[in-house]
C-alpha cells in the first residue's frame, strides 16, 4: 500500500471550556452546602438561646411566686398572731380584775390563769416552728407541703382561740353574792350546764300568762323596755312573792321547801310583752321537789 493511501487520523482536541464548567458546578454546590451548614449552626444557636431564656424566665417566675406566697403567708400569720396576743392580753386583764373582786375565791382563777399561760406559750411555740418551716421550705417544689403545714397551724390557732374565747366567756360572767356565775345568754347557759354544778331551765315568759318553770310558778306583771326592768310574781310552796323593779341579769334568789341551797331566777332580755331568762336550781333539786309533791 502506498503512503498516500494511508488514511489520515483525526485528532480531537480536549475542550478546556468543559473542564471549567465542571469546576464551577462543584464550587456552587460547595457554597450551597456551606450556606446550609452556616444556617443550621445559626438555627441551633438561636434555639439554644431561646431555650436558655425560657429556663431563666421560669426560674425567675418560680422565685417570684415563692416570695409572693411566703409574703402572703407571713402577713396572714402575723395578723393572726397579733389578734391572738390581743385576746390573750384581754383575758389576762379580766383575770386580774376578777381576782381582785373575788378575794378568797382566787384559787379557781389561778387555775384558769395557768391555762391561759399554757395556751399563750403553746401559741408562741407554734409561731416559732412555723417561721422555721417557712425558712426551710422556700423551694417551689415544697410549696404543697408548706400549704399543708400552714393549714394545720391555722387549725391549731383556731382551736386555741376557741379555748381562749371559752375562758373569756367564763371570766366575762359576773358572780352573784352567793358565788354563782350569772349567764347573759343561751351560750353562757350552755357553758354553765357543762360545768355541771347546777341545773338550768330556760324560759320565755309572756305578760299576764302565768307558767311553771322547774316546778316554780312565774307570772310577768310589768315590763319597762327603756330601763330594762320588770315585775314578776314567783309562786313556790303555795306562797307567792312579787319581785318589783328588777333589772336584766340581776339574780333573784328564793328558797324552795326541801332544798338547802337557793333557787336563782335571771332575766336576760326585756321586751314590751315578754321576758327571756332562766331558773338555776341546785343539782337534782327539781327531782327531789317532784318526789316530795308526789308524796302529798
Amino acid at each position: 500500500m502506498a503512503i498516500d493511501d494511508t488514511q489520515e487520523q483525526q485528532v480531537v482536541p480536549l475542550d478546556p471550556a468543559g473542564s471549567t464548567g465542571h469546576g464551577v458546578k462543584f464550587m456552587v454546590i460547595f457554597l450551597v452546602l456551606a450556606a446550609l451548614a452556616v444556617g443550621e449552626f445559626y438555627t441551633v444557636n438561636r434555639m439554644s438561646s431561646i431555650r436558655d431564656q425560657q429556663v431563666n424566665q421560669q426560674n425567675q417566675l418560680r422565685k417570684d411566686l415563692t416570695a409572693q406566697i411566703q409574703d402572703q403567708v407571713l402577713t396572714h400569720l402575723t395578723a393572726m398572731e397579733q389578734q391572738n396576743r390581743q385576746q390573750l392580753a384581754a383575758v389576762k386583764a379580766e383575770f386580774d380584775q376578777t381576782t381582785k373582786r373575788m378575794g378568797s375565791q382566787g384559787g379557781e382563777l389561778k387555775r384558769a390563769r395557768a391555762m391561759v399561760t399554757q395556751l399563750r406559750d403553746q401559741q408562741r411555740q407554734q409561731d416559732v416552728e412555723l417561721k422555721q418551716q417557712l425558712a426551710e421550705k422556700a423551694d417551689q417544689k415544697q410549696l404543697g407541703t408548706l400549704t399543708e403545714d400552714v393549714s394545720s397551724t391555722k387549725s391549731d390557732l383556731e382551736t386555741t382561740k376557741k379555748v381562749v374565747s371559752t375562758l373569756a366567756a367564763d371570766l366575762g360572767m359576773a358572780r352573784s353574792d352567793l358565788g354563782t356565775l350569772i349567764a347573759r345568754n343561751h351560750d353562757d347557759i350552755e357553758y354553765l350546764r357543762k360545768l355541771g354544778e347546777r341545773d338550768y331551765y330556760e324560759f320565755k315568759l309572756a305578760r299576764n300568762s302565768p307558767t311553771r318553770v322547774a316546778g316554780v310558778g312565774l307570772d310577768l306583771r310589768k315590763t319597762n323596755v327603756k330601763r330594762y326592768r320588770f315585775n314578776v310574781a314567783i309562786t313556790a310552796d303555795d306562797m307567792q312573792v312579787e319581785k318589783k323593779d328588777r333589772t336584766i341579769n340581776e339574780p333573784v334568789f328564793f328558797y324552795v321547801n326541801g332544798s338547802k341551797k337557793p333557787y336563782e331566777l335571771v332575766v336576760n332580755s326585756v321586751q314590751s310583752t315578754e321576758v327571756k331568762g332562766y331558773i338555776s336550781t341546785p343539782k337534782g333539786a327539781t327531782e327531789v321537789a317532784v318526789r316530795s309533791e308526789g308524796t302529798h
